[in-house]
Order: structure tokens, then sequence, then C-alpha cells
């Protein structure tokens, strides 16, 4: 045994870091989260920051000289080999996040490195330790399923990257990267429970082409046999209600397991009368499931309360996976689940189906973008996204020579494939990277938004990003500082209300939600810059924006619990203020040089013409599906509100906040909302017809999603 914790860097701070270090903290003494490293110091440094992480490093050289007893690689699948064959080298044992990686005879070089080395080289399959597929595995080997004559595996999940992007995404760079992400959840099950298939045949379909000339096949269908079992897999990206789950048909009885809800319904025939074994079965099955779930439920809750990482099927899978793999490095000896060979073996299969469906394993080079035909004397910040993609088109159509700053470049060709735009590449909050992208700019459009949980993200990747680029502009003497707010700022709650361009901001800013907050404050900073130091201010505040390339399940219109299922903010009888995405680009283009309009502020809505519930029906009606919608009272959403925020601040959770029913009254958006000021002083014209709303707004975005 291990007379000290060991030390644990991590390697890559992704969106997947975050479970894996809150999988590490519930192991206490027994690791010590010692380094985390990335290529954006930035990203480190937060990771860092929010798990208490002492080492920020920015190159594995720099990380192992830390002194490290293990490292988890959580970096894009093509690097996994490489980088863990340089771990190993350096005495330190590997966790690898599935994929292990896209070759099989490389795995399995990895894997014989790991051993003439006895080092434990990891691969984390976590779905393999829910708890539910454990007490199927175990019911597997002892014999009550009996002889195994069928498995079928399903994962029919939607994929928001083929509808939203971003489309620089590793997933969707070759033809089999879908497969190798997603199919070794499934195959990782099938290897576990009867091996490598004996023979096997595979089809991929309905293929979709996406910006960059990539084809992403999104329905993948294998058959195929070991030995005297027979198996079936199904794979879908395509929109539509979740099934992830696992079935198996033995000799003696049948099981299924939901691993989405980590659920398991194991059936017998326990009576020769179908009259009353069919009636048994289904009590028998409806107590198994809210037995399972009860349980699931007071488990998740308990975590939660101590703050652990079981908050969710999700993290308690990766949780058990990681305390699977130290425990395995104390014992000696790696659960098999989790081994090289095991990892490789997986690899191979994905590597035999994508043969058998004809799918490339080459990535198409990213898109080279046209030369652009003037100088660029506009700079877009939040180019890439639903509103700054059209205002970019709409800028270039008007004869405008226009930049772009991105994060990345390669990521903005690929959502801008085909315009000719210039792209700096550089952070928002980085002055060096936006004053050369200011260079030669005489007109900037902020459209840039921070997600975040806490006020903190937003200060930090909200508010001062915005000051960096308004202090960068002043210093480039720019004739135009152009600002997105939102009417989300207002005080929409009383119907009673109208409100223009000139209406001031919700008087009880501080009571509203993160979103709504900083973006006041970032209009209230730009508006100071303004008045004290003359920076040439435009505020525009786009209302409930629809078009193609939003999802139709907007929040504008209520609080969608899937595609198919909303509860409107109130009654949802009131009209709201909608507006398509290419008037709003329309707008923004109007208010590059407009003369007298600086320190103004534009509400960008088109006549109230629809309500929440006729909304609803117009989806319903291009979907050939009923949406479920339900009319829910504020006060119910506030209520609800009150007993979440009471446990967090109980248990001092870091993102707790104080319960608003004024924040809940204002998402009705209730208010009448008055574009005249904007139609009159930039001669704008919105749609105005219901039915341009209909269809180039809502239509427009189910054919996009459901494509």
């Amino acid at each position: 045994m291990t007379t000290r914790p060991r030390r644990v860097g991590l390697l890559g701070a992704g969106y997947i870091l975050q479970a894996h270090a809150k999988a590490l903290r519930a192991l206490p003494g027994q690791v010590e989260l010692a380094a985390v490293c990335d290529v954006s110091r930035g990203r480190a440094a937060a990771a860092a920051a929010a798990f208490g992480i002492p080492g920020v490093f920015t190159s594995v050289d720099e990380m192992l000289a830390a002194g490290l007893d293990a490292v988890h690689v959580l970096l894009p699948p093509q690097l996994h080999v490489d980088v863990a064959r340089r771990l190993l080298d350096a005495g330190v044992h590997v966790f690898v996040e599935k994929p292990m990686g896209l070759d099989a005879a490389a795995c399995n070089a990895l894997a014989a490195q790991a051993e003439s080395r006895g080092l434990m080289l990891g691969v984390n399959h976590n779905f393999l330790f829910l708890p539910a597929y454990e007490r199927l595995r175990a019911q597997v080997k002892d014999g009550t399923i009996g002889r195994l004559d069928h498995v079928s595996l399903r994962w029919l999940y939607p994929l928001g990257l083929i509808q939203f992007g971003p489309y620089n995404n590793w997933m969707l760079r070759a033809e089999s990267n879908l497969l190798f992400e997603l199919g070794p959840h499934l195959l990782a099950f099938l290897h576990d429970l009867v091996g490598p298939l004996d023979d096997l045949q595979a089809s991929a379909s309905l293929p979709i082409e996406l910006p960059g000339a990539q084809r992403v096949w999104r329905h993948w269908s294998v058959i195929g046999r070991r030995g005297t079992t027979g198996v079936s897999l199904e794979l879908s990206v395509q929109p539509g209600q979740p099934d992830r789950s696992l079935r198996v048909r033995g000799y003696a009885a049948s099981a299924e397991l939901d691993f989405e809800r980590d659920l398991l319904l194991t059936a017998e025939a326990r009576s020769n009368s179908a009259l009353f074994d069919s009636l048994g079965q289904a009590r028998r099955g409806s107590a198994a499931w809210r037995g399972q779930a009860w349980s699931n439920f007071r488990r998740q809750f308990a975590a939660t309360l101590r703050k652990g990482p079981q908050a969710n099927v999700f993290l308690e899978s990766i949780s058990r996976s990681v305390a699977a793999f130290y425990r395995g490095i104390e014992e000696g000896r790696l659960d098999e689940r989790l081994g090289g060979r095991f990892g490789a073996e997986v690899i191979g299969s994905c590597e035999r189906i994508a043969a058998a469906c004809g799918a490339s394993a080459q990535p198409r080079p990213a898109p080279a973008a046209p030369v652009p035909a003037q100088p660029a004397k506009v700079l877009v910040v939040g180019g890439t996204g639903f509103i700054g993609k059209r205002l970019v088109r709409a800028l270039l159509a008007a004869g405008h020579g226009v930049r772009v700053l991105s994060r990345s470049r390669a990521g903005a060709q690929y959502e801008l494939e085909g315009l000719p735009v210039e792209v700096a590449e550089g952070a928002l909050d980085d002055p060096a990277a936006v004053s050369r992208a200011l260079q030669g700019i005489e007109v900037v459009y902020h459209l840039a938004k921070a997600i975040g949980q806490r006020w903190q993200d937003y200060v930090e990747g909200d508010q001062k990003p915005t000051r960096v680029l308004a202090e960068a502009a002043l210093a480039a003497g720019v004739k135009r500082f152009i600002y997105t707010g939102t009417i989300d700022s207002y005080d929409a709650a009383s119907a009673d209300k109208v409100i223009g361009g000139g209406t001031p901001l919700d008087p009880a800013i501080g009571s509203r939600n993160l979103y709504a907050r900083s973006k006041a404050a970032c209009e209230a900073l730009l508006l100071d810059l303004h008045r004290s130091r003359g920076l040439p201010l435009v505020i525009f505040r786009p209302a409930v924006v629809i078009g193609e390339g939003c999802p139709p399940a907007h929040w504008g219109v209520g609080m969608f619990h899937s595609d198919t299922r909303v509860q409107y903010w109130g009654s949802g009888e009131h009209k709201l203020p909608l507006v398509l995405v290419d008037d709003v680009a329309d707008a923004l283009v109007l208010g590059l040089d407009k003369p007298g309009i600086e320190g103004q502020a534009f509400l960008l809505t088109d006549a109230p013409l629809l309500t929440a519930r006729e909304y609803v029906a117009e989806v319903s009606r291009l979907t050939g599906t009923r949406l479920r919608a339900t009319p829910v009272p504020v006060w119910k959403f506030f209520l609800l509100d009150v007993v979440k925020e009471t446990v967090k601040n109980a248990i001092r959770h870091p993102n707790r906040k104080r319960p608003s029913h004024h924040d809940w009254a204002c998402r009705q958006l209730a208010a009448r909302f008055d574009n005249s000021h904007s139609r009159q002083a930039l001669g704008w014209q919105p749609a105005g017809t219901r039915e341009a709303l209909v269809e180039r707004g809502i239509a427009a975005s189910v054919r996009h999603y459901l494509r």
C-alpha cells in the first residue's frame, strides 16, 4: 500500500476535466490533484482555480517535472496514443479517456509498453461501472440470464454539433470519427459480455454535408455473431427521444438496461398461465423500475448534499471507473474492463465496422478562406455565432471588408466557409490580440457573450473582455463601436408596460438572472466610456431571435424540457417580441454609418404577431409531432426555485443564488415592445407579417434542425 497520496495530473482542460476532477476529489487520502496542463494557459488556470489544483502548465514536460505518479489523458482522441507513450516513458501510470486511440495496432503496442514497464494503463469506458450494469454483468456471469442468445445495443441520441456546430470539432472531421467517439460506449458492453464478433455486417446511412465539405453519417447499423450469440447494434444521432439501452436475451431470462438512467429490468417466466404471467411480469417490472429510480434519486441527492461527484448517472459512472483504476494500482492488477488490451480490442471493432461501412478515416483539410476583395474596415467579435454569421454575410453583401476575431482560426474558417473574410486569432480578454485585430478597423461589432453558472463567470468572461475591447477601440480611434445587449435586461413583467428604445433597463436588475445582469453591466461600462472618453457607442437590443440555425425549442417561448415538452412562462397567451435573424443583421448593418445615433439604444423586435401558444402550434404542425405544452403560473417556477436554492444555500453550493420572483415574471415578456424608434431612426423595415415570421423564422429553424 502506498504511504502517501498519489500525485495526479490532468492533461487537457476541456469539458470532461470537470468529471475527472470531481471523481478524484472523492478519493481523499488516495490521490492528490497536483497539476493541470493545457495548451491554453487560461483554460488550465481556470480549471486549477475551480478545483484547487496548485500546478498550472502548458507543456507535458513541464507538468511531468512536477513529480507525478499518474496522469489522466483528456485530449482529443487523435493525440491519445502519442502522448500516452511519452507519459509511460516518463514512468507514470496513465488513464486515458475513450476512445483509447484510432488504430488498434498502435493501442496494442501501447498496452505492451505499459506491461513491459510495470505501469498501469487504463481506458475509461465509464458506463461499464454503472451500478445497474454491474448487476446485469453479474447475472450473466452467474447464470441467472443463462446462455446468451442475442444482445441488442442502442445509442439513439441527438448530436447538437450537426445542427449548430462548432463544425471543426474532431468528431466531424472524418467520416469514421463519429463511430470512434460514440461506438466504444456500445462496443465496450459487447466486448465485456461476449467478446469481439466472429463476423459482422455493417452499414452507415443518412449522410449530411456540413461546412468544410465534411460528410457525417447519422445512422450506423451492425449485425453480427459471437459463437451462437447474435448481436445487433444501432447508433443514431438524429433529433428524437433519447434511447441509450442494452438488451440481452438468454436461455433463462431476458434483461434490459437503460444506461441513460441506470435502470435494469430482468424478466423471466414464473407461471404457465398466460393471464397471470402477464400480470405478474407487469407488477414485478413496475416495482423494480420504481425501486431503482428512488434508490438512484436518494443516492444522487445525497451526493449533491456532500458536493460529491455522483450528482448524475454520467458523473457517477466516471467516479466508479476512476476509483477502480486507483484500486487496481494499489492491488497491482487492473479490472479487465479498464485494461489497455481491452481498449485496443474495442478500437479494433471500430476499425472493422468503419471498413465494412466504407467510412473514410482520413480527415478533410480545413477549408481555405477566399481572398477578401478589399481590406477589412469592420471587425466582428462573435462573428461565428447565430446572429454573427448573418451579420458577416450582410456586411459583405453591402460591400464592406470584414475581419472576425476568433479564438480559433480553423474554427472560424469552418463556420464562415466560403466567405471572403479575414480571421484574427486571439482571445477577447487578451489586450495584445485585440489590438492586433483592430489594426486598420473603423467599426467594431461586439456580439460575443458569456455562459456560466456564477456571477464571477460573467465578470471574467463577459465584462472584463468587453472593457478590454472598448479600451483598445478607443486607443485605435474607431469611428463606431456597436454593442448587442438583450431585451432580457428590461423589466417586461407587466402587460401594462410599453417598452421602446428609450426605455431604461430594469431598475431591479440586481435581482435578475446572471445573463441579463451581465449584459446590463456591460452596457453601463460602455456608456460610461461613451460619456467620459467619447467612445462612439451604439447599442442594439435584439428580442427573441428566430430563423435558420436556432433550435425550434426556443427558451424565449417557454421552458423546454425536451424538443417536444414545454412549459409556458405563464399563460402563453400574450404576443411575443419575435424577430427574424436576417432582420437583426440588416438593422446592425444600418447602424454602421447612420449619422447622429451615438449614445442611443435600439430595440430590435418585429410587430407583436404570435403568442407562445401559436409558436408551439406552428412547430407541431411543421414537425408533424404534437408538442405537449403546459401553462405554468410564474409563482410555481419561483416556488420550485426557492426549494432548489434553499438546498444549495444550506450546503453552500458554489453556484447558489437568491431566488427572484421578479426575474421569473420578466421571462413572460408580457410587456408590449415598440420598435418605432428603430424603424424611424435607422430606416429599418423588419418583416412585419405573421406569414414571414412563420416561414422564414419557425419553418426555417425546423427545416435546419430536422434536415
